[in-house]
């Protein structure tokens, strides 16, 4: 049995603010990709367990490579853009650091 597709090659970015606004997006592609692997395994529930098949444990092993080619059917969905929040945020930030500036002097 191969292993389930993977859910995507990447991760998500994501940003706090310093009010506690958090927003993250995928970085996964919504499009196709290909995925390769090899899928391994003992063959003893195919075989009796009692026989002897040359191997350490007792159960023959086997592996098999593949590759599978996964293609997203419909319309791709609305992906969130966390940049404008991001910006919004460092000029906060850099705002209040020239405040600070402006305080001690």
């Amino acid at each position: 049995m191969l292993p389930p597709p993977p859910v995507g090659p990447g991760g998500e970015d994501s940003i706090t603010t310093s009010e506690g606004v958090r927003c993250s997006q995928s970085i996964n592609s919504s499009g196709g990709y290909l995925d390769l692997g090899v899928a391994g395994g003992d063959l003893s529930n195919y075989y009796d367990s009692g026989g002897d098949f040359g191997s350490d444990n007792g159960a023959p092993q086997s592996a098999v490579a593949y590759a599978r080619v996964i293609i997203p059917l419909g319309e791709a969905p609305t992906r969130l853009n966390c940049a404008r929040l991001y910006e919004l945020e460092i000029q906060k930030l850099k705002s209040e650091i020239e405040m600070l500036k402006v305080g001690l002097e």
